[in-house]
């Protein structure tokens, strides 16, 4: 039994080029009229056709003016989500087995316009509206426009063009990105055209790898394909590293936040310490002031004991002073002058001696205020010289997370590394989209 390759995919699709409204320069312009047109419909005619009544319906509903949608196609013209229309391109064989103008070319072309025509029959959510074959190329193949339509849509009109729910509703549900509904589409047709084949004594010749079979369709579709897996594959490569220098860039970032948190923490602390010793070395002078007055007053107490005691001496020069006995009474008698000193000796000797006992009392309890507050100011010192020591161990802490911080940033070269990164990503991305 004789065998054919199929070859069959989704294009960009450009009416003009398939009408020959221009002519491309692997078209041979002698065959153009050899050509054979299946559809040719208006597309706006079919828009109207399809949307029109969904259209008014969406638009009853919109409360809000810049919601209304006053044309459909020009809605999705320039709109991102769908496509104007789609084009399918079916072939039989290849330019060696079957090229144009060979009995295999004329076999291949009468296969083409069955399928297509059952192509329009088998799709009841695709919308023909321009097919042709062009024989005026190497192979015989076959462009098919359409226009898909899903209809009970809750979202947006309620018939609306989307290919992925055209195709939902016609009963093609994806299984991932390896196994699309596009994809399950597409090979359903080939088994569509494989049928047809076998109906004129010609099998489905499934090459698998052997490159110098493929049709020009197939080569190119291949060739593409490899291509866009290779810029995948690297695109992923570049993302990855791109996500590993982000982690990186994360992981860094929190540690300097880490970091400076516990840096501001130490900041605070020491601040705070800081304030502590400056009240209590306020405190300390406090208590030298009245050490010192107190040391001043005691001085003075001493100063007036010493001068009582030059006063008791003196009363002790009363003894020396001569009585005599009266001569009527037995009493003893003075001179009027050595009465009146002993009587203000006597007199200041007991002010003298209150005076003193008074001092005395004082001194007492200032030697006692004087023994505490040297014992206060021991211990605040003690305290003072062990904060001290923190406050120096917090600061030399705080010098070395700020060292530590710059050397650990320094030494992972972050810009360079990322821009080193960086830029083949963004190169890679750029030559994908183009």
């Amino acid at each position: 039994m004789i065998k054919r390759t199929i070859s069959g995919q989704i294009d960009k699709g450009d009416v003009n080029h398939n009408n020959r409204k221009f002519i491309a320069a692997n078209v041979d312009k002698t065959r153009v009229k050899d050509n054979i047109t299946i559809v040719k419909d208006d597309i706006k005619q079919v828009y109207h056709e399809l949307f029109d009544d969904a259209l008014k319906e969406f638009n009853a509903r919109q409360t809000r003016k810049d919601r209304i949608i006053h044309d459909y196609r020009e809605h999705i013209r320039h709109g991102r989500q769908e496509k104007e229309f789609y084009e399918v391109i079916f072939q039989v064989g290849n330019m060696e087995d079957t090229p144009v103008g060979s009995d295999a070319a004329k076999t291949a072309t009468e296969i083409l316009q069955e399928f297509t025509e059952g192509f329009i029959k088998r799709n009841p959510h695709i919308w023909v509206f321009n097919a042709v074959i062009h024989l005026d190329e190497a192979t015989p193949h076959v462009h098919i426009d359409f226009v898909p339509f899903a209809t009970g849509q809750k979202r947006g009109l309620p018939t609306r063009n989307t290919l992925s729910k055209a195709l939902e509703q016609q009963g093609f549900k994806g299984e991932g990105k390896l196994e699309t509904n596009t994809k399950m589409w597409i090979e359903r047709e080939k088994q569509e055209l494989a049928a047809v084949m076998l109906t004129r004594g010609i099998e489905w010749e499934q090459l698998g790898t052997h490159n110098e079979h493929l049709s020009v369709l197939d080569y190119k579709k291949q060739e593409r394909q490899k291509k866009l897996k290779d810029l995948d594959s690297k695109t992923k490569s570049a993302e990855w590293v791109l996500n590993q220098r982000e982690k990186l860039l994360s992981d860094i970032e929190n540690t300097i936040d880490r970091l400076d948190g516990e840096y501001q923490e130490k900041r605070t602390t020491i601040e705070s310490m800081d304030t502590e010793m400056a009240a209590k070395h306020s405190v300390v002078e406090q208590v030298n002031e009245e050490l010192n007055a107190a040391a001043d007053q005691l001085a003075e107490q001493k100063a007036l004991i010493a001068e009582n005691a030059g006063k008791a001496s003196q009363i002790k020069d009363i003894n020396s002073i001569e009585t005599k006995k009266t001569v009527f009474g037995g009493k003893i008698t003075v001179a009027a002058d050595d009465y009146e000193k002993v009587s203000a000796l006597a007199k200041k000797q007991i002010a003298a001696e209150s005076h003193e006992k008074k001092l005395n009392e004082k001194i007492s309890a200032l030697e006692q205020e004087k023994a505490q507050l040297a014992k206060e100011k021991e211990e605040l010192q003690k305290k003072n010289d062990e904060q001290a020591k923190e406050i120096s161990f917090l600061k030399s802490v705080r010098e070395r997370f700020n060292v530590e911080k710059l050397e650990f940033i320094e030494s992972l070269n972050l810009r360079e590394q990322l821009e080193k990164f960086l830029h083949p990503v963004q190169n890679i991305i750029k030559h994908k989209s183009r």
